[in-house]
């Protein structure tokens, strides 16, 4: 035991040892590297331009012959709001594909792309406007830790010259129209933000594909010997100048690998890979040049996504494509790894370019290469597989026969050719690939040949085919899922990029490589940190001033970063008010928080169902006794999602972000069976028929619920005009007439109407057109934006099925409310924290915070903000889908929380269960549960003193909804009660 003890110690002391000498060694390397960076840094410090007159100089490089040949020009000068269309006539010389290059100009202070819809000849083309936006990187901003934050950015306010272009971000090209000899009637209609269309110019398709071949590019310029002397001009890539959209974001990499870095805090060092991706987006950098001469091109770069893929690139130097191998570059896979890569020829030459003393700009457009056709290819098989699949599911219904065969091409004469026409072009496909992505991007491309054989296996047996529609066409594991997918890999080309080096000679000496002391040095200092420093960012266990205003905020790192700087740059300047914001560990904690005297000034982004479980323990301040509440709160949010955070007559909280439930549907699937878009629950049951037959179904929320909770379960009460509670609050009104209703519709449909009991995930259903209609959320519709490409277009949503009602009306009720924020009792600055709160939700702030997460972090932080004027002003929502959110947001209703509304909750679902799984009759389940909700509230308004010693002393008041509780506090004079 002993010598076991004394070799433990020993190799502690080793293990010590040598960790000391990793880290001292480590750390003398690391200044060195900081030394070396801040030197190559400094020796590439140019001369500045404005990002206004650099977009000045490619505009004019770009477009400045642009009249010459343009064989039409039209003035249009017309002011297109959202959902407005004009039309046209352009007149051509010679039938041929051309593209559109309009000068238009954003109306509004927008920084999201224009969209638009082209029809012409009786088809619609779905094209995109490009948005220019740059950084002010004068003005750096840097949170309470000293991590530099992402600058905002910035709009050049001006008319713009741009092509229109593919909103599919498929083509490497522009948007390109056939046009036919003589006139063409064009019309076009705006669907995003107001634009003005000042002119409109047709050009030929070969005005973009007219470029040399280098070899005669370089004999085309000035015949003067090539420096080998070693010479740079190094770029940071975020110091970019400016860019075509504004979801292209710069962000921090927290490695040793890019620059500029510091082991402890955060610095603004890449363009980020993931932001990056997109065909048509292109990012421009400038650079001056004191010695005229030839010169290359390398980038710093990382491509770790699409495994062993090339992506690709149009490199334009001064606005143009210098040369033919330009077009369409290559970069290769680098996987997890930053790598110095010098753009050069299939044989490993540089490419060299001439550049004239002076200013110049590059700029690196994302396109999709030689990817197009396959990406095309792959979309229109997996639209033919789910066409086969939607036709054999009308066939042959829901319910196979194991036993039965089918001649299948009696009833579907083409399919066995259609399909084995699909299993031969993706063989075709998988070679052309290969040549590209050789040996290294095989498990990439799989797919396209394991599809090819599964479809040559199923056509063995053919009359057996419809067993094989979960295999074509539906499923997770299916050949359109696995086509679907590769397409959207192939489709995505994102690139990472630290540096770029403008060099003579070689770069070997300005190129850096991180070592093993640096690295061990990097991990040890984290080591020491994770163990002995509390202060981790935005704990709230920070010690914080005193003074400032202390918040809590459910929400991850991304949105407290943005709040911060949004509070510091804003809030702050203008009243002087400092706020301080931490991160929440567990928002059900807040209670115990509260009971240890442990709690913040204000709380934000909770659950709604907290602001009341807080209130009635005397742990909130009433938002309500602010005498400009409820103005405020009729102003910018609908009300009716206050109604969770009343208790007696008082409002605790204030909506931060809100839901919304509407119908989504597949077009395609829905226009393919002839069925109408259900308007109300009776229109769902006459269509329900029609999907069954062919293997389909519609699908509520509650499918995915095992447990039904009110977000589910209550717009059935609602549009039956039921409610949950009697008016006291005492008992419960499940057994009510108009409750009954609500319920037999809700058992109804799933007990006789066959709707399924259970859907694993309505998304992917949709997706494989197993479900193709049904109600969803917020969660669903930026789901389905992000990350659907195969039935992109083939989708939208209608306002919510309701009840009609004797006065002709759909009532389409539904909950909305999402998170909340609060103001605790025990703070001390209660008016600081309303004044506060009241920037905080205006429509100014909630729209410059949506802007602010989309433009950092991409489409997938969409901010669902509960002020609807704010909401209107969203950049990223389809005008057409906002109008119908818009429209089932007047549908709101909530349900009113009850210290024992817990038990009315899961009642409500036991007796859905038991009638809907277990087949009990619906009476005597819910005379049953009724029994089990009253002897628990009675139990609940007990324990809050609402009842004692078994009589009641005061009504826990319950309100129909927000309007009622208006009417009854204000007719009382309780509205402004201190």
């Amino acid at each position: 035991m002993k010598k076991l003890l004394l070799w433990s110690g020993i190799i502690a002391l080793i293990v010590i040892f040598v960790m000391v000498v990793l880290y001292l060694s480590g750390s003398a390397a690391y200044s060195r590297f900081l030394d070396s960076i801040a030197s190559l840094v400094q020796k590439s410090k140019t001369i500045e331009i404005s990002s206004k007159d650099v977009f000045d100089n490619v505009e004019s490089a770009r477009f400045g012959n642009l009249s010459e040949v343009a064989v039409c020009e039209n003035n249009l000068n017309i002011l297109l709001e959202n959902d407005e269309s004009t039309r046209t006539d352009v007149s051509v010389p010679a039938p041929g594909r051309y593209f559109i290059v309009l000068k238009y100009r954003y109306v509004t202070q927008t920084t999201g792309s224009g969209t638009l819809e082209i029809s012409l000849n009786g088809k619609t083309y779905l094209g995109i406007l490009d948005n220019y936006t740059y950084y002010d990187f004068n003005d750096k901003v840097y949170d309470r830790y000293g991590n530099e934050i992402t600058p905002e950015q910035k709009i050049f306010n001006r008319s713009y010259m741009s092509f229109i272009k593919d909103a599919s971000r498929i083509s490497a090209m522009p948007l390109t129209l056939n046009l036919t000899l003589g006139q063409n009637t064009l019309e076009i209609k705006n669907t995003r933000s107001a634009i003005l269309i000042e002119k409109l110019y047709v050009v030929p398709e070969t005005y973009l594909s007219k470029n040399l071949p280098y070899s005669q590019y370089i004999k085309g310029n000035p015949k003067i010997s090539h420096n080998n002397k070693d010479k740079a001009i190094v770029i940071e890539a975020e110091r970019l100048s400016f860019k075509s959209d504004a979801l292209i974001s710069i962000t921090n990499e927290q490695s040793a690998l890019v620059t500029p870095y510091e082991i402890m805090k955060k610095k603004i060092n890449v363009v980020e890979e993931a932001s990056y991706k997109q065909s048509g987006q292109e990012v421009f950098w400038t650079f001056y040049v004191d010695t005229p001469g030839y010169y290359k091109l390398a980038l710093r770069y990382k491509q770790s996504t699409n495994r062993g893929v090339p992506v690709y690139r149009r490199i334009y130097v001064d606005g143009k494509v210098p040369f033919a191998e330009f077009f369409n570059y290559s970069f290769p896979y680098t996987g997890y790894d930053w790598k110095d890569y010098i753009i050069s020829d299939a044989k490993n030459q540089p490419y060299e370019i001439y550049l004239d003393k002076g200013f110049h700009t590059l700029s690196l457009e994302v396109t999709t290469g030689i990817y197009q056709e396959t990406i095309r290819f792959l979309q229109s098989s997996v639209k033919r597989l789910q066409e086969i699949g939607l036709e054999m599911r009308k066939l042959v219904g829901n319910n196979l026969d194991p036993n039965r065969t089918w001649d299948i091409e009696k009833y579907m004469p083409n399919v066995v050719k259609d399909l084995t026409d699909i299993s031969n072009n993706l063989k075709n496909q998988h070679d052309k690939l290969v040549k590209i992505v050789g040996e290294k991007g095989l498990p990439s491309i799989a797919d396209i040949v394991v599809s090819a054989e599964l479809i040559e296996n199923i056509l063995r047996k053919p009359e057996r085919l419809p067993f094989y529609i979960d295999v074509l066409s539906e499923g997770a594991s299916s050949i359109a899922q696995r086509l679907s997918e590769l397409s959207m890999r192939l489709k995505d080309q994102p690139m990472g990029i630290d540096k770029i080096y403008v060099f003579q000679g070689s770069i070997d000496k300005y190129t850096y490589k991180t070592t093993f002391l640096i690295s061990a040095y990097e991990e040890l200092q984290k080591l020491w940190l994770s163990l002995f420093n509390k202060n981790e960012p935005y704990s709230v266990y920070e010690k914080a001033d005193e003074a400032a205003l202390k918040i809590w905020v459910n929400r991850p790192v991304q949105y407290v970063e943005t709040l911060q700087y949004l509070t510091d740059t804003d809030f702050t300047r203008k009243t002087g008010i400092r706020v301080v914001f931490s991160i929440m560990p567990n928002e059900q904690k807040l209670i115990l928080a509260s009971a240890a005297n442990n709690v913040p000034d204000v709380a934000m982004s909770i659950s709604n169902w907290i602001p009341f479980e807080l209130a009635i323990r005397n742990a909130l301040f009433p938002l309500s006794y602010f005498p400009d509440f409820f103005s405020f709160a009729e102003k910018n949010i609908n009300i009716e999602t206050l109604l969770p955070m009343v208790l007696e007559n008082k409002v605790y909280g204030i909506t931060e972000t809100q839901n919304f439930y509407v119908l989504f549907y597949r077009k395609d699937i829905i226009e393919k069976l002839g069925i109408p878009i259900p308007n109300t629950w009776d229109d769902v049951k006459k269509i329900l028929p029609e999907l069954q037959r062919r293997g389909m179904n519609f699908s509520l929320p509650m499918c995915e619920q095992t447990t039904k909770y009110f977000n589910t379960t209550a717009p059935f009460f609602f549009q039956n005009k039921a409610r949950f509670y009697t008016k006291d609050g005492l008992k419960t009104a499940l057994n009510e007439e108009n409750s009954v209703k609500a319920f037999e519709l809700m058992t109804e449909l799933f007990a006789i109407y066959g709707i399924p009991e259970q859907v694993a995930s309505f998304y992917n259903s949709f997706r494989y057109g197993r479900i193709p209609i049904g109600i969803g959320d917020f969660g669903l519709y930026i789901t389905l934006l992000n990350a659907a490409d195969e039935i992109y277009g083939l989708w939208d949503i209608a306002p919510s099925p309701g009840v009609l009602d004797t006065n002709g009306q759909v009532l389409r009720y539904q909950v909305a409310g999402d998170r909340a924020d609060v103001i605790f009792a025990k703070s001390e600055k209660k008016e600081k924290a309303w004044e506060f709160l009241k920037w905080w939700m205006s429509k100014e702030t909630q729209v410059k915070f949506a802007k602010a997460l989309v433009n950092r972090y991409g489409p997938t932080y969409i901010w669902n903000t509960a002020n609807i004027e704010a909401f209107k002003e969203l950049d990223f929502i389809d005008e057409k889908h906002k109008k119908v959110i818009l429209e089932q947001w007047k549908w709101i209703k909530e349900v009113q929380r009850h210290p024992g509304g817990y038990m009315v909750e899961r009642e409500v679902s036991n007796v859905w269960n038991r009638v809907v799984v277990e087949g009990y009759p619906l009476r005597t389940s819910i005379d049953r549960s009724v029994i089990l909700i009253n002897r628990e509230l009675e139990r609940k308004l007990t324990e809050f003193k609402y009842i004692v010693n078994g009589k009641k002393v005061k009504d826990f008041k319950m309100y129909d909804d927000m309007k009622d509780f208006m009417k009854t506090v204000m007719d009382r004079g309780e509205y402004d009660e201190n």
